[in-house]
């Protein structure tokens, strides 16, 4: 039986870096908090439960909806045709000999005719069919975060949990192997902002993120390492996706009041599938 080190302690399982970090905090210092969520969070048990580390420079949050364009025109002409068979009807539902030539026209083409032949025949007549464009919503986007830390070691205990954060995010990016053809989805991440201890309301509110990419950098500004062979210095990038696309009542705690909008930060729905 191998002979126990009674003097080697657990590594904590919350990380602050630098260590510092852990007492700025407690005097509300603002930082972000990184860690694993969801029923996966529990089995894995994870080298750190939490990381803590300053907020970086610079943060950006990029939301946007999708709206394509619909040509309302074709289908308007479709039903009033399909209604109105008579060339009495058509009279009777405002069709002016112009829209009949474009009815026919377009019908012409409907029906295979050469589309170059068509425009012809339609600029000869001097009329063009009005597509009566409109916009119809389509979805938001799933949002993406990039942060970029550079953890500088003050002490040989510091460069250890450098190294801890960067084998952290790295490792729980991938999929776990299960059999010989499956693959167990990775860990999702809560990201939070703080002051001292309660969220930071003037931070944006993310909701559960996979890590889609992690970057590092070793010594980015020179070639120093300790005497153990720990760099100086290590340059770590993370990229974000969040699970699903959001709404409003994701978002903000009540979406139809008309007051001051606040985040909901009990995160709604946030480990669906779980």
């Amino acid at each position: 039986m191998a002979e126990i080190n009674k003097e080697e302690k657990p590594k904590a399982k919350i990380i602050a870096f630098p260590r510092s970090l852990r007492l700025k905090a407690d005097e509300k210092m603002p930082h972000i908090c990184f860690s694993l969520t969801g029923k996966q969070a529990k089995e894995i048990g994870g080298e750190a439960e939490r990381i803590h580390l300053y907020t970086p420079s610079g943060f950006q949050v990029s939301d946007g909806a999708n709206f394509n364009g619909i040509n309302v025109g074709t289908i308007n002409a479709a039903q009033d045709v399909v209604k109105n068979v008579s060339e009495k009807q058509k009279a009777q539902a405002g069709f002016t000999p112009a829209d009949n030539t474009v009815i026919g026209l377009k019908a012409i083409e409907g029906l295979g005719a050469d589309a170059g032949a068509v425009g012809v025949a339609a600029m000869q007549a001097g009329v063009a069919f009005n597509p009566q464009t409109s916009l119809a919503f389509d979805g938001v986007n799933l949002r993406t975060f990039s942060f970029a830390f550079t953890l500088v070691p003050e002490s040989k205990e510091e460069a250890e949990d450098s190294r801890r954060i960067e084998n952290f995010f790295r490792k729980y990016m991938y999929p776990k192997k299960e059999g010989q053809i499956s693959l167990v989805y990775p860990p999702k991440f809560k990201i939070q902002f703080f002051i001292g201890e309660k969220e930071n309301i003037y931070m944006p509110m993310i909701h559960d993120c996979y890590l889609a990419g992690v970057e590092t950098t070793f010594n980015p500004d020179s070639n120093a390492f300790f005497i153990d062979g720990q760099p100086t210095a290590v340059g770590l990038t993370l990229n974000f996706s969040e699970v699903r696309m959001l709404t409003r009542h994701d978002v903000y705690k009540n979406s139809q009041s008309t007051d001051d909008p606040s985040y909901d930060y009990s995160r709604p729905g946030s480990q669906v599938g779980e």
